[in-house]
Protein backbone atom coordinates (compact mmCIF):
# COMPACT_ATOMS: atom_id res chain seq x y z
CA UNK A 1 0.00 0.00 0.00
CA UNK A 2 2.89 2.39 0.73
CA UNK A 3 4.56 1.73 -2.61
CA UNK A 4 1.33 2.30 -4.51
CA UNK A 5 0.44 5.38 -2.51
CA UNK A 6 3.48 7.42 -3.51
CA UNK A 7 2.84 6.62 -7.18
CA UNK A 8 -0.59 8.27 -7.12
CA UNK A 9 -0.48 10.85 -4.28
CA UNK A 10 1.72 13.64 -3.01
CA UNK A 11 4.42 11.56 -1.25
CA UNK A 12 4.61 13.80 1.85
CA UNK A 13 0.96 13.03 2.67
CA UNK A 14 1.78 9.36 3.30
CA UNK A 15 2.34 10.31 6.96
CA UNK A 16 -1.26 11.62 7.16
CA UNK A 17 -3.39 8.71 8.35
CA UNK A 18 -6.54 10.60 7.39
CA UNK A 19 -5.52 10.28 3.74
CA UNK A 20 -3.59 7.00 3.87
CA UNK A 21 -6.26 4.90 5.62
CA UNK A 22 -9.05 5.56 3.06
CA UNK A 23 -6.56 4.70 0.31
CA UNK A 24 -5.79 1.38 1.99
CA UNK A 25 -9.50 0.67 2.31
CA UNK A 26 -9.94 1.20 -1.44
CA UNK A 27 -7.15 -1.33 -2.03
CA UNK A 28 -9.32 -3.94 -0.31
CA UNK A 29 -7.62 -4.30 3.06
CA UNK A 30 -10.31 -5.96 5.23
CA UNK A 31 -11.64 -3.77 8.02
CA UNK A 32 -10.89 -6.42 10.63
CA UNK A 33 -7.21 -6.24 9.68
CA UNK A 34 -7.13 -2.57 10.57
CA UNK A 35 -5.02 0.05 8.86
CA UNK A 36 -1.27 0.54 8.68
CA UNK A 37 0.39 3.85 9.37
CA UNK A 38 3.60 4.69 7.54
CA UNK A 39 6.19 4.99 10.31
CA UNK A 40 9.39 4.68 8.30
CA UNK A 41 11.93 7.27 7.15
CA UNK A 42 11.68 8.37 3.50
CA UNK A 43 14.61 6.15 2.44
CA UNK A 44 12.55 2.96 2.36
CA UNK A 45 10.24 4.34 -0.32
CA UNK A 46 13.09 3.88 -2.80
CA UNK A 47 12.62 0.14 -2.19
CA UNK A 48 8.85 0.03 -1.74
CA UNK A 49 7.85 2.05 -4.79
CA UNK A 50 9.00 -0.63 -7.27
CA UNK A 51 7.39 -3.37 -5.17
CA UNK A 52 4.13 -1.42 -5.14
CA UNK A 53 4.00 -1.58 -8.92
CA UNK A 54 3.52 -5.36 -8.78
CA UNK A 55 0.25 -7.24 -8.21
CA UNK A 56 -0.08 -8.01 -4.51
CA UNK A 57 0.47 -11.82 -4.63
CA UNK A 58 3.53 -11.35 -6.84
CA UNK A 59 4.83 -8.52 -4.64
CA UNK A 60 4.45 -10.57 -1.46
CA UNK A 61 6.30 -13.58 -2.87
CA UNK A 62 8.99 -11.41 -4.46
CA UNK A 63 9.54 -9.54 -1.19
CA UNK A 64 9.83 -12.69 0.91
CA UNK A 65 12.05 -14.52 -1.57
CA UNK A 66 14.39 -11.56 -2.04
CA UNK A 67 14.73 -10.69 1.64
CA UNK A 68 15.11 -14.32 2.71
CA UNK A 69 17.80 -14.80 0.06
CA UNK A 70 19.68 -11.90 1.63
CA UNK A 71 19.21 -13.45 5.07
CA UNK A 72 20.48 -16.82 3.82
CA UNK A 73 23.51 -15.16 2.21
CA UNK A 74 24.34 -13.38 5.46
CA UNK A 75 24.02 -16.61 7.41
CA UNK A 76 26.23 -18.41 4.89
CA UNK A 77 28.90 -15.75 5.40
CA UNK A 78 29.00 -16.64 9.11
CA UNK A 79 29.83 -20.22 8.08
CA UNK A 80 27.65 -21.98 10.62
CA UNK A 81 27.69 -25.73 10.68
CA UNK A 82 25.17 -26.88 8.07
CA UNK A 83 22.63 -28.40 10.48
CA UNK A 84 22.56 -25.16 12.47
CA UNK A 85 22.23 -23.01 9.37
CA UNK A 86 19.35 -25.20 8.22
CA UNK A 87 17.60 -24.61 11.54
CA UNK A 88 17.26 -20.93 10.68
CA UNK A 89 14.82 -21.84 7.93
CA UNK A 90 12.64 -23.65 10.48
CA UNK A 91 13.18 -21.21 13.36
CA UNK A 92 10.01 -19.62 14.78
CA UNK A 93 11.27 -16.17 13.82
CA UNK A 94 11.41 -17.24 10.16
CA UNK A 95 7.89 -18.65 10.30
CA UNK A 96 6.51 -15.48 11.88
CA UNK A 97 8.25 -13.31 9.31
CA UNK A 98 6.84 -15.35 6.40
CA UNK A 99 3.31 -15.32 7.81
CA UNK A 100 3.29 -11.61 8.58
CA UNK A 101 5.19 -10.62 5.45
CA UNK A 102 7.30 -8.10 7.32
CA UNK A 103 10.89 -6.92 6.97
CA UNK A 104 12.66 -9.05 9.58
CA UNK A 105 14.67 -10.95 6.97
CA UNK A 106 15.92 -7.69 5.47
CA UNK A 107 16.99 -6.33 8.86
CA UNK A 108 18.76 -9.59 9.73
CA UNK A 109 20.55 -9.68 6.37
CA UNK A 110 21.85 -6.14 6.82
CA UNK A 111 22.92 -6.55 10.45
CA UNK A 112 24.38 -10.06 10.32
CA UNK A 113 26.00 -9.45 6.96
CA UNK A 114 27.41 -6.12 8.07
CA UNK A 115 28.89 -7.51 11.27
CA UNK A 116 30.47 -10.47 9.48
CA UNK A 117 32.11 -8.21 6.87
CA UNK A 118 33.13 -5.48 9.31
CA UNK A 119 36.65 -6.77 10.17
CA UNK A 120 37.64 -7.69 6.61
CA UNK A 121 35.55 -5.55 4.21
CA UNK A 122 34.77 -2.35 6.11
CA UNK A 123 33.33 -0.38 3.18
CA UNK A 124 30.79 -3.08 2.28
CA UNK A 125 30.02 -3.53 5.99
CA UNK A 126 29.46 0.20 6.40
CA UNK A 127 26.96 0.22 3.53
CA UNK A 128 25.03 -2.72 5.00
CA UNK A 129 25.00 -1.36 8.55
CA UNK A 130 24.20 2.14 7.31
CA UNK A 131 21.21 0.72 5.44
CA UNK A 132 19.68 -0.20 8.79
CA UNK A 133 18.69 3.46 9.02
CA UNK A 134 15.48 2.42 7.25
CA UNK A 135 14.43 1.32 10.75
CA UNK A 136 16.28 3.81 13.00
CA UNK A 137 15.15 2.13 16.22
CA UNK A 138 17.07 -0.99 15.18
CA UNK A 139 20.17 0.95 14.13
CA UNK A 140 20.56 2.71 17.47
CA UNK A 141 23.73 0.82 18.47
CA UNK A 142 25.47 0.80 15.08
CA UNK A 143 27.29 4.12 15.67
CA UNK A 144 28.63 2.78 18.98
CA UNK A 145 29.91 -0.42 17.34
CA UNK A 146 31.76 1.56 14.68
CA UNK A 147 33.08 4.15 17.13
CA UNK A 148 34.20 1.75 19.86
CA UNK A 149 35.86 -0.54 17.34
CA UNK A 150 37.50 2.39 15.53
CA UNK A 151 36.05 1.23 12.23
CA UNK A 152 36.63 4.56 10.51
CA UNK A 153 36.31 3.32 6.93
CA UNK A 154 33.04 1.60 7.70
CA UNK A 155 31.78 4.73 9.44
CA UNK A 156 32.66 6.88 6.43
CA UNK A 157 30.99 4.41 4.05
CA UNK A 158 27.82 4.36 6.17
CA UNK A 159 27.66 8.16 6.27
CA UNK A 160 28.28 8.49 2.53
CA UNK A 161 25.69 5.85 1.67
CA UNK A 162 23.12 7.54 3.93
CA UNK A 163 23.81 10.86 2.20
CA UNK A 164 23.37 9.30 -1.25
CA UNK A 165 20.06 7.59 -0.50
CA UNK A 166 18.80 10.71 1.30
CA UNK A 167 19.57 12.80 -1.78
CA UNK A 168 17.92 10.23 -4.03
CA UNK A 169 14.77 10.14 -1.89
CA UNK A 170 14.65 13.95 -1.88
CA UNK A 171 15.01 14.21 -5.65
CA UNK A 172 12.38 11.57 -6.33
CA UNK A 173 9.79 12.21 -3.63
CA UNK A 174 10.40 15.84 -2.65
CA UNK A 175 11.92 17.63 0.32
CA UNK A 176 8.55 18.01 2.06
CA UNK A 177 8.64 14.29 2.81
CA UNK A 178 11.39 14.87 5.40
CA UNK A 179 9.45 17.53 7.27
CA UNK A 180 6.40 15.27 7.33
CA UNK A 181 8.47 12.39 8.73
CA UNK A 182 10.01 14.52 11.48
CA UNK A 183 6.56 15.75 12.45
CA UNK A 184 5.26 12.18 12.61
CA UNK A 185 7.98 11.12 15.06
CA UNK A 186 6.28 12.99 17.90
CA UNK A 187 3.12 10.96 17.49
CA UNK A 188 4.97 7.64 17.26
CA UNK A 189 6.35 7.95 20.80
CA UNK A 190 2.91 8.68 22.21
CA UNK A 191 1.44 5.73 20.33
CA UNK A 192 4.03 3.36 21.78
CA UNK A 193 3.70 4.39 25.41
CA UNK A 194 -0.06 4.67 25.05
CA UNK A 195 -0.27 0.91 25.12
CA UNK A 196 -1.41 -0.26 21.66
CA UNK A 197 -3.52 -2.90 23.39
CA UNK A 198 -2.66 -6.53 22.59
CA UNK A 199 0.25 -5.48 20.34
CA UNK A 200 2.36 -5.08 23.46
CA UNK A 201 2.33 -8.86 23.78
CA UNK A 202 4.13 -9.09 20.45
CA UNK A 203 6.92 -6.68 21.43
CA UNK A 204 9.99 -8.30 23.05
CA UNK A 205 11.20 -5.03 24.54
CA UNK A 206 11.87 -3.59 27.97
CA UNK A 207 9.24 -0.89 27.44
CA UNK A 208 6.50 -3.42 26.61
CA UNK A 209 7.53 -5.63 29.56
CA UNK A 210 7.23 -2.78 32.05
CA UNK A 211 3.85 -1.69 30.67
CA UNK A 212 2.48 -5.26 30.70
CA UNK A 213 3.65 -5.69 34.28
CA UNK A 214 1.57 -2.66 35.29
CA UNK A 215 4.29 -0.03 35.33
CA UNK A 216 3.55 3.49 34.16
CA UNK A 217 5.01 5.43 31.28
CA UNK A 218 7.63 7.13 33.46
CA UNK A 219 8.80 3.77 34.83
CA UNK A 220 8.95 2.35 31.29
CA UNK A 221 11.13 5.28 30.19
CA UNK A 222 13.49 4.80 33.14
CA UNK A 223 13.78 1.06 32.58
CA UNK A 224 14.35 1.54 28.86
CA UNK A 225 17.04 4.13 29.55
CA UNK A 226 18.83 1.68 31.84
CA UNK A 227 18.56 -1.01 29.14
CA UNK A 228 20.12 1.32 26.58
CA UNK A 229 23.08 1.95 28.88
CA UNK A 230 23.48 -1.79 29.51
CA UNK A 231 23.41 -2.47 25.76
CA UNK A 232 26.07 0.18 25.13
CA UNK A 233 28.25 -1.35 27.85
CA UNK A 234 27.86 -4.78 26.21
CA UNK A 235 29.02 -3.36 22.87
CA UNK A 236 31.97 -1.70 24.64
CA UNK A 237 32.97 -4.91 26.39
CA UNK A 238 33.47 -6.83 23.13
CA UNK A 239 34.97 -3.98 21.08
CA UNK A 240 38.43 -5.59 20.88
CA UNK A 241 37.29 -9.19 20.36
CA UNK A 242 37.28 -10.93 17.00
CA UNK A 243 35.10 -14.00 17.41
CA UNK A 244 31.57 -14.97 16.40
CA UNK A 245 30.20 -14.55 19.90
CA UNK A 246 31.39 -10.96 20.02
CA UNK A 247 29.78 -10.24 16.65
CA UNK A 248 26.51 -11.68 17.94
CA UNK A 249 26.32 -8.99 20.63
CA UNK A 250 24.94 -6.28 18.32
CA UNK A 251 21.70 -8.08 17.31
CA UNK A 252 21.00 -9.17 20.89
CA UNK A 253 21.83 -5.79 22.43
CA UNK A 254 19.70 -4.01 19.82
CA UNK A 255 16.49 -5.71 20.98
CA UNK A 256 17.42 -4.80 24.55
CA UNK A 257 18.09 -1.16 23.64
CA UNK A 258 15.15 -0.38 21.39
CA UNK A 259 11.71 0.44 22.82
CA UNK A 260 9.99 -0.56 19.58
CA UNK A 261 10.40 -4.01 18.03
CA UNK A 262 8.07 -6.88 17.19
CA UNK A 263 8.32 -10.66 16.93
CA UNK A 264 8.94 -10.37 13.19
CA UNK A 265 12.15 -8.41 13.93
CA UNK A 266 13.75 -11.44 15.59
CA UNK A 267 15.41 -13.34 12.72
CA UNK A 268 18.52 -11.30 13.53
CA UNK A 269 18.54 -12.60 17.12
CA UNK A 270 17.96 -16.18 15.95
CA UNK A 271 20.99 -15.84 13.70
CA UNK A 272 23.01 -14.38 16.56
CA UNK A 273 22.02 -17.15 18.97
CA UNK A 274 22.94 -19.87 16.50
CA UNK A 275 26.27 -18.09 15.95
CA UNK A 276 26.99 -18.43 19.67
CA UNK A 277 26.02 -22.12 19.64
CA UNK A 278 28.10 -22.76 16.52
CA UNK A 279 31.12 -20.98 17.99
CA UNK A 280 30.94 -23.06 21.15
CA UNK A 281 30.62 -26.33 19.23
CA UNK A 282 33.48 -25.45 16.88
CA UNK A 283 35.72 -24.54 19.81
CA UNK A 284 34.81 -27.71 21.68
CA UNK A 285 33.56 -25.62 24.59
CA UNK A 286 30.80 -26.93 26.83
CA UNK A 287 27.71 -25.03 27.84
CA UNK A 288 27.81 -24.27 31.53
CA UNK A 289 24.77 -24.46 33.76
CA UNK A 290 21.78 -22.62 32.37
CA UNK A 291 23.50 -21.31 29.24
CA UNK A 292 21.97 -23.70 26.70
CA UNK A 293 18.41 -23.42 28.09
CA UNK A 294 18.72 -19.62 27.84
CA UNK A 295 19.92 -19.84 24.24
CA UNK A 296 17.11 -22.22 23.34
CA UNK A 297 14.53 -19.99 25.03
CA UNK A 298 15.78 -17.01 23.01
CA UNK A 299 15.24 -18.92 19.77
CA UNK A 300 11.71 -19.90 20.86
CA UNK A 301 10.70 -16.34 21.82
CA UNK A 302 8.88 -15.60 18.52
CA UNK A 303 6.75 -18.73 19.01
CA UNK A 304 5.85 -17.70 22.56
CA UNK A 305 4.89 -14.06 22.02
CA UNK A 306 1.85 -14.59 19.71
CA UNK A 307 0.25 -16.68 22.49
CA UNK A 308 -0.51 -13.38 24.30
CA UNK A 309 0.90 -14.57 27.62
CA UNK A 310 0.66 -11.12 29.15
CA UNK A 311 3.12 -10.45 31.93
CA UNK A 312 5.00 -13.67 31.21
CA UNK A 313 6.33 -12.01 28.07
CA UNK A 314 8.25 -9.73 30.41
CA UNK A 315 10.88 -12.43 30.81
CA UNK A 316 12.00 -11.90 27.21
CA UNK A 317 14.28 -8.90 27.88
CA UNK A 318 15.64 -10.73 30.92
CA UNK A 319 16.63 -13.71 28.75
CA UNK A 320 18.41 -11.49 26.25
CA UNK A 321 20.19 -9.59 29.04
CA UNK A 322 21.36 -12.86 30.61
CA UNK A 323 22.77 -14.10 27.29
CA UNK A 324 24.60 -10.81 26.76
CA UNK A 325 26.08 -11.10 30.25
CA UNK A 326 27.27 -14.65 29.48
CA UNK A 327 28.92 -13.53 26.23
CA UNK A 328 30.53 -10.41 27.69
CA UNK A 329 31.56 -11.65 31.12
CA UNK A 330 31.19 -15.37 31.65
CA UNK A 331 31.98 -16.97 28.30
CA UNK A 332 35.23 -18.91 28.23
CA UNK A 333 35.37 -18.95 24.43
CA UNK A 334 37.90 -16.31 23.40
CA UNK A 335 39.65 -17.90 20.44
CA UNK A 336 39.60 -15.40 17.58
CA UNK A 337 38.32 -16.44 14.17
CA UNK A 338 41.38 -16.51 11.88
CA UNK A 339 39.28 -15.05 9.06
CA UNK A 340 38.36 -12.01 11.12
CA UNK A 341 41.61 -10.12 11.19
CA UNK A 342 40.64 -6.51 11.93
CA UNK A 343 40.73 -3.87 9.22
CA UNK A 344 40.17 -0.17 9.71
Amino acid sequence: SFGRYVATHVPATIYDDGILYPFQTKLGIPAQDGHYSFLYPPWILLLLAPVGALPYPVARVAWLVATFAGYAAAVAAWRFQRPLAGLLVLAPSSTVCVLVGQNGFLTAALMLGGMRLLPTRPVAAGILLGSLAYKPQLAVLVPFVLLFGQHWRAMAAAALFAAIVSLAATLIFGIDLWAAWLTSLRGQSATLTGGRGPLLDLMPTVTSAVLMLGGGVAMAHLAQGAAVLAAIVAVWRVRARHDLEAQAVLPLATILATPYAFDYDLPMTSGAILAVISARITAGSRFAGIEFPLLLAAILIPAILPAHLGALAGVVPAILAAILWIICVKADYRNPDPELAPAR
